[in-house]
């Protein structure tokens, strides 16, 4: 399973409502592009650790239903004023802060996906994910642009 963003106008957002089949082909123009953002699979630790740090916004599996749930998704979206607040909490917490104090073998213990809690570098590759996501969402939010996100 891996996480995915992807940025929307108001516009883009309003058509995704009526068609949210129409995800895939948004995802597919964006992809390598400031406009969207894949965490792979650190989405399931970065959840974990906003999770613990208090996040107002859980930006990982929160957000409002795009559609109805599949195996896909289903994909969710946050609103312009959920993006400040998603990337004001992301600019004023970094990475060392959000997992101070937490051990690779709590991660593990907890089921937290991938099972790669036994390398000693693991957090590093959840680092990578959450710098992307501060970048991604300062973008967003500069823009007054919504999110869309997913979990396949």
């Amino acid at each position: 399973m891996c996480g995915a963003y992807l940025r929307v106008t108001s516009e883009e957002l309003r058509e995704l409502r009526e068609k949210p089949e129409r995800y895939w082909e948004y995802a597919d123009k964006a992809r390598d592009t400031e406009r969207a953002a894949d965490v792979d699979k650190a989405w399931h630790a970065l959840w974990y650790l906003i999770g613990k740090a208090g996040f107002e916004v859980d930006f990982v599996l929160g957000g409002a239903l795009l559609g109805e749930a599949d195996s896909d998704g289903p994909p969710r979206y946050f609103t312009a004023a959920e993006v400040e607040t998603i990337s004001a909490e992301l600019s004023r917490t970094g990475f060392d802060q959000l997992s101070s104090g937490v051990e690779l073998a709590e991660l593990d213990a907890n089921g937290i996906y991938p099972q790669i809690w036994d390398e000693p570098d693991a957090l590093d590759y959840v680092r990578a994910g959450y710098d992307d996501l501060v970048t991604f969402f300062a973008g967003a939010a500069k823009a007054g642009d919504q999110v869309v996100t997913i979990v396949t």
